[in-house]
Formats: C-alpha cells, structure tokens, sequence
C-alpha cells in the first residue's frame, strides 16, 4: 500500500509556539467540585487544535509530526520516497522557515481532504513516503 505525507512549511519562535498551533491543545480538566453541567461544557469546548480548525479537515493527532528547527530536510530525506522530493520542498519554502509539519494520509482516516495553506503554513504538497 503506498502511503503519503502533505507537507507544510512555516515560521515559528519556538517549538512549543509551533505547536500550539500544530496540535491539540487541552484546558485543565475541572475536578469534582465542577457541577455535570461545568464538565459538559469543559468537554464541548475541548481540545482546540488551530491547524485543524484552519484546515476544515478531520486529523487524527497520532499522524502528524511537527518539526522544528536544523535537520528538517534531512529527516525528510529519511521517510520520502520520491528522488527529488526534498529538492522540490526545500525549492518552496522561504528562508526564514523553520518548521515543517507532516500530516499523513492516515490522519485523514477515510475521509478525502483538501490541503490549502493556512494563516500560518504554506502547504508544499503531497508525497509518496514510508513509515
């Protein structure tokens, strides 16, 4: 089965800025003081996740990466199966990007998706990788 990876490039300030926006972010869980009603609402409006949101797409979080910092082309060297693929990415992203985040295909589940950039990535494109 051949597998893919939609790849995004963007600029952070850090790694945990980065994500904060690349991945689920949950409030504290209330205690038992909180009445059903609190905790219902705890649940309703938890996690937010920004890419997702920016996406419009279902993500499982278990299939995407966010890498921050030196060795980001390397690394893609690793998983991409196409020979110039990193070429090609490193040809798109801007010179003050720092981040790159990997969304594989399993993380779409079935369901099929359109990947745009967002307010803060750039999409780069889909590629055939192995795991």
């Amino acid at each position: 089965m051949d597998h893919f990876v939609y790849i995004f490039a963007g600029v952070f300030e850090t790694r945990e800025s980065a994500c904060a926006y690349t991945e689920e972010q949950w409030e504290r869980e209330p205690g038992a003081e909180f009445s059903d009603e609190e905790y219902a609402a705890w649940e309703e409006r938890n996690p937010t996740w920004l890419l997702r949101a920016e996406l419009g797409v279902y993500l499982d979080s278990d299939f995407i990466e966010t890498i921050w910092g030196e060795g980001r082309y390397e690394y893609l060297g690793t998983i991409l199966t196409e020979p110039n693929a990193v070429k090609s990415i490193s040809a798109l992203t801007g010179t003050d990007d720092n981040t790159m985040v990997l969304i594989f295909d399993e993380a779409l589940g079935d369901f099929a998706a359109k990947m745009p950039s967002t307010s803060k990535l750039r999409y780069c494109g889909k590629f055939a990788c192995q795991l």
